[in-house]
């Protein structure tokens, strides 16, 4: 799944590059919708336990960007999702990170199995 972004000014930093603190907004941007368009019957019940971002080259002033989302692993408990950020205009590749989300019973506050249907939507993304 591909998501453009809305860059905004106050995402760059002094030198006219994207901050590195933004991408894991970027990555939240791709990952709502991807939970949007693929598991909305079910509610967001997860809390993200880990996030890794790779920098592989500026994003400049200017350049328009997207987010790419893939279902790269999925556990009894946690899938992960992989992140491809790339400038719109020619696909270079600008970072790329992934997060782990684990199913989480917020009444008991530990984790549960993922449901056998969301287990199938997350492999649709």
């Amino acid at each position: 799944m591909r998501v453009a972004l809305q860059v905004r000014y106050n995402d760059y930093d002094a030198r006219g590059h994207i901050n590195n603190a933004v991408y894991l907004g970027y990555f939240e941007i791709g990952r709502v919708e991807a939970w949007q368009q693929a598991c909305a019957e079910f509610a967001p019940d997860f809390i993200l336990a880990d996030a890794k971002i790779t920098y592989k080259s500026p994003a400049l002033l200017g350049e328009p960007l997207a987010v790419e989302v893939t279902t790269s692993e999925i556990r009894s408990k946690a899938w992960v999702w992989s992140y491809r950020v790339v400038c719109a205009t020619d696909d270079r590749l600008v970072a790329e990170g992934s997060t782990t989300q684990v199913m989480y019973d917020y009444e008991t506050r530990s984790t549960v199995p993922i449901p056998a249907a969301l287990r199938d939507a997350l492999t649709r993304i």
